[in-house]
C-alpha cells in the first residue's frame, strides 16, 4: 500500500480552487484524492494534528461538498485506520522547531525570487516524511500540486532524504517563476 503525505495545495486545486492549475493539473490532483478515498493511499499524518489544523483552515469537511471537503472529512473519519491513515510523532522543541527537519535545510536557497528560502509553513511535511521513513524504513512521498517552489527545492528535498511527487511539473517548470 503506498503512503503518502498531502501538501494542502492539492485537495484544494482537486476542487477548483487555484486559480493558477491547469483543468489537466486539477485532474490529476482530483485522480489522487479518489486513490485516496478508494483506500489505495493511506494518507500520513502527525499525531498532534498540525496537518489536520492546515486542512481546516483551509477547507470545510462536507462528504457531499468540493472534493477538498470530501478529503477533510474523509481523514477525519479515518484518523484512527492506520490502513487508511497513518499518524507518526514529529518532534517539535519548545521554539516550535521540528527536530526531523534536516540541520542544513535552514541555509537551503534557490536562485528563485519568490522561492528564496524553504516556506516555514511547509516544514512540517518534511519532518513528517523524514519521521515516516524514520519509523518504517519507507518512503512518503510529499504529494505536490502547483506550489513552484518545491520544485525549486527538490534537489535540496532529495538530498535530505525526501521524496516529492509533483503532479503538475510541466506547468510548474515553466520559465515565468
Amino acid at each position: 500500500m503506498a503512503h503518502k503525505i498531502i501538501d494542502t495545495n492539492v485537495p484544494l486545486t482537486a476542487a477548483g480552487m487555484n486559480t493558477e492549475a491547469s483543468e489537466r493539473c486539477e485532474v490529476n490532483c482530483g485522480e489522487v484524492i479518489s486513490k485516496i478515498m478508494k483506500g489505495e493511499i493511506v494518507v500520513v499524518l502527525d499525531d498532534d494534528e498540525r496537518a489536520i489544523s492546515e486542512y481546516r483552515n483551509n477547507m470545510y469537511p462536507d462528504p457531499k461538498g468540493t472534493r477538498a471537503g470530501q478529503f477533510l472529512m474523509y481523514l477525519l473519519l479515518n484518523l484512527r485506520r492506520p490502513s487508511r491513515v497513518r499518524t507518526v510523532s514529529i518532534d517539535v522543541d519548545e521554539q516550535g522547531n521540528h527536530r526531523d527537519y534536516p540541520d542544513s535545510a535552514d541555509t537551503w536557497t534557490t536562485e528563485v525570487p519568490r522561492c528564496q528560502r524553504f516556506d516555514p509553513d511547509d516544514k512540517k511535511w518534511v519532518a513528517l516524511a523524514l519521521r515516516f521513513k524514520k519509523e518504517t524504513d519507507q518512503d512518503a512521498p510529499i504529494v505536490n500540486a502547483a506550489d513552484r517552489c518545491w520544485l525549486a527545492f527538490e534537489s535540496h528535498l532529495e538530498a535530505a532524504g525526501v521524496k516529492l511527487e509533483c503532479l503538475c511539473r510541466e506547468e510548474r517548470e515553466a520559465p515565468s517563476l
